[in-house]
């Protein structure tokens, strides 16, 4: 039986808390709604793997590396915000969206605000190379959702389809982990193969469960791999078993990856991680 995602991750929950002790430390806002959305129940799922990676080859989570991934923490808090006034959305992480709560210029401003309070907190490291990462990561993210607007309502390639995952998903995954490796100075290739891989399959069974539940994706145009696999919106259930091949041939190019890292409870708690989006 697949073990609970609290429980897997309770080995770096010292790092988590300290994380979510600082993300809100540098925020000067009006009211708390910042505070409470940043602290709203969350996977931290970026953090958790690069602590995981930090801990599994005997790297310590510095100062450095702490504030690192609050700079990913920030700026995914900043892309959901925009996500949420571009889908109209009105919940997120069981709070009322900004752009709902207030309107959309206050919404709009607040991600600002937050990627300001990310890019000053990634300045500070004083690493180009981690500069550059982020501000590719910062550029792709705006492709990947512009890209989206504008191919709605046609189905896409496969190959437009992961591209478009990439930039807005797989791409943030990247640079937590890639950017730790650099403070690290270790195996870059190796932590940015396994981010890469499992952000795309994260990305993809987001999409999954999207078809399953609420199907809000199809009614919205933005068609995704059941919808690539179907050739229609009628979603055949040979797509639906196409679409979870392929989130379990990423999650595989993971696992070969953490077979790669020293056994530990730190790269046991990676593999049950990949375990709980696999299909079996």
């Amino acid at each position: 039986m697949k073990k609970e995602y609290k429980d897997i991750i309770s080995v770096v929950k010292g790092d988590i808390d300290e994380l979510e002790r600082v993300i809100v430390e540098d925020l000067e806002f009006p009211t708390s709604t910042l505070n409470d959305l940043l602290l709203a129940p969350s996977k931290r799922i970026r953090p958790v793997l690069a602590f995981l990676f930090l801990r599994a080859t005997n790297h310590s989570v510095t100062s450095e590396q702490l504030n690192l991934q609050v700079a990913v923490e920030l700026v995914h808090t900043a892309s959901l915000i925009h996500d949420d006034i571009i889908d109209y959305s009105t919940k997120r992480r069981g709070l009322e969206t900004l752009n709902y709560k207030y309107n959309d210029k206050v919404a709009v401003l607040s991600g600002d605000y937050i990627l300001s309070i990310a890019l000053k907190k990634i300045t500070q490291l004083n690493n180009p190379d981690i500069l550059q990462e982020f501000l590719q990561v910062f550029s792709q993210m705006s492709i990947g959702e512009i890209s989206q607007y504008f191919s709605r309502f046609n189905i896409p390639t496969m190959d437009e389809y992961i591209t478009k995952t990439i930039q807005k998903t797989a791409g943030l995954f990247s640079v937590s982990l890639k950017s730790s490796a650099i403070f690290a100075k270790t195996d870059i290739n190796l932590w940015n193969k396994f981010a890469h891989n499992f952000g795309i399959a994260f990305q993809i069974k987001n999409d999954l469960t999207n078809i399953l539940t609420d199907n809000c994706d199809i009614k919205n145009g933005i068609y995704t791999a059941p919808v690539i696999f179907s050739n229609s919106t009628e979603i055949t259930s040979d797509a639906i078993q196409k679409t979870k091949n392929l989130i379990n041939k990423h999650i595989l190019i993971a696992q070969e990856c953490v077979e790669q890292l020293p056994k530990s409870q730190y790269s046991r708690a990676i593999e049950d991680i990949l375990e709980l989006y696999k299909y079996d």
